[in-house]
């Protein structure tokens, strides 16, 4: 399967009355996911799945990815969220594919998610890749194989950044 794990774009900074989970992205954020998803959109033609976290921030990353890739499923994990356990997201993101096991394993599925849990999944994926720092709206690449939960980190693509 080929895995794309996103983090999402640039994020309003928190306020001391407003949850991390509502924080919404800039106009910047909006910039640097459209540019990550049209890179993703010359690389593929179309997703099987998008899985999305449950953060007003990542839920617009979603949307603003999803105009320019074409999706089969989407459908939001609550797995995604910032301090869950890597190989707690892959079991769930495991439980949420269907079909036979040579058909999962020709999967693009795109992960929408936060630091630092994006960092740690790739590394709990290819255990001899450090965790990356991930800019924001950046897309890691990976080879994944679900019956294992292991696989191989290929590129970590960060948006172009926006001028000032």
């Amino acid at each position: 399967m080929r895995l794309y794990i996103m983090r999402h774009g640039h994020a309003v900074l928190p306020l001391s009355a407003q949850s991390d989970e509502q924080r919404e992205l800039t106009a910047e954020g909006e910039q640097e996911v459209a540019a990550s998803a049209r890179w993703l959109a010359a690389e593929v033609d179309g997703l099987d799945a998008c899985f999305v976290s449950p953060y007003i921030r990542a839920q617009q990353s979603a949307a603003v990815a999803l105009t320019f890739i074409d999706t089969d499923h989407r459908a939001d994990l609550r797995e995604l969220t910032p301090d869950t356990e890597p190989a707690q997201t892959l079991a769930a993101l495991v439980a949420e594919l269907s079909g036979s096991e040579a058909e999962v394993n020709r999967k693009k599925v795109l992960l929408v998610s936060h630091m630092p849990l994006v960092s740690y999944l790739v590394h709990e994926i290819d255990r001899a890749k450090q965790p990356p720092i991930f800019p924001t709206g950046a897309i890691a690449v990976l080879d994944f194989d679900p019956q294992t939960l292991r696989g191989s980190f290929k590129q970590l693509k960060a948006a172009e950044r926006v001028a000032s």
